[in-house]
């Protein structure tokens, strides 16, 4: 029997008080950027290529006029980002990581010189999501895998959101399950799985509860929910 490929779990805590907004939870995440030369000016019909080692999958794109690029929808995962245009150096950043919900940046300044000379990043610095002011935790599997909170209780990575600021247990705070989210009650929390509806209505609870080893990257998200959303004001996700 082949292994099991592990699935993304996800899991939305409403954690603030106000109206019910739409939330369509994603299952990857987005790249934008903006190229420029040395002195500062935009490098517009620049190539952009992002490719997946792990999967050998590639996109690319363009850098417009004012030397923005944008990748959307792209699988979680560690990825190598090329940058090339005629006059300069190709510039390469490598172990770019691509989080669930989140809309990373990475620009480029690229040096004059030949194509064929490559400047190479080999570890990519932790990326900023700057597009939005969304509070988010991601765990990776690692931390499903080998933290200790995840093996109490049978929540399983549900307990990796106890580690995100204004999360707490919902011991005693009101029914429902899993934590409590800026001090709301459980009962608010929304769980999805591969961006699909998890929830149990008749007690406010997870459907199917995942092992660890099958978790690939768990999310909490909290505030600030894109447009495209169908949760309560406030969510945690896992995947």
């Amino acid at each position: 029997m082949s292994p099991t490929k592990p699935r993304a779990w996800q899991i939305l805590t409403v954690g603030l008080l106000g109206s019910i907004s739409l939330f369509g939870q994603a299952t990857d995440g987005n790249l934008v950027g903006l190229i420029t030369d040395s002195s500062g000016a935009a490098v517009g019909d620049a190539s952009i290529e992002l490719l997946n080692p792990a999967t050998n999958v590639k996109s690319a794109t363009k850098s417009d006029g004012i030397g923005q690029y944008r990748f959307s929808n792209i699988p979680v995962g560690a990825y190598r980002l090329s940058v090339s245009k005629a006059g300069f150096r190709t510039a390469s950043l490598a172990n770019l990581a691509i989080q669930l919900n989140r809309t990373s940046t990475a620009n480029f300044t690229l040096d004059v010189g030949a194509v064929t000379e490559t400047v190479t990043v080999t570890e990519a610095a932790a990326l900023i999501d700057t597009t939005t002011a969304q509070v988010q935790s991601v765990f990776d599997q690692r931390h499903a895998q080998m933290l200790p909170l995840t093996g109490i209780s049978t929540l399983g990575v549900i307990n990796l959101s106890l580690l995100s600021a204004g999360v707490s247990s919902g011991g005693g705070v009101g029914y429902g399950t899993g934590p409590s989210v800026g001090g709301q009650r459980p009962t608010n929390n929304n769980f999805m799985i591969d961006g699909i509806d998890n929830n149990n209505r008749s007690v406010t609870g997870p459907i199917l509860r995942p092992s660890n080893e099958a978790v690939a990257e768990f999310s909490l998200l909290q505030t600030s929910f894109p447009p495209s959303s169908d949760t309560p004001p406030a969510a945690s996700s896992t995947r």
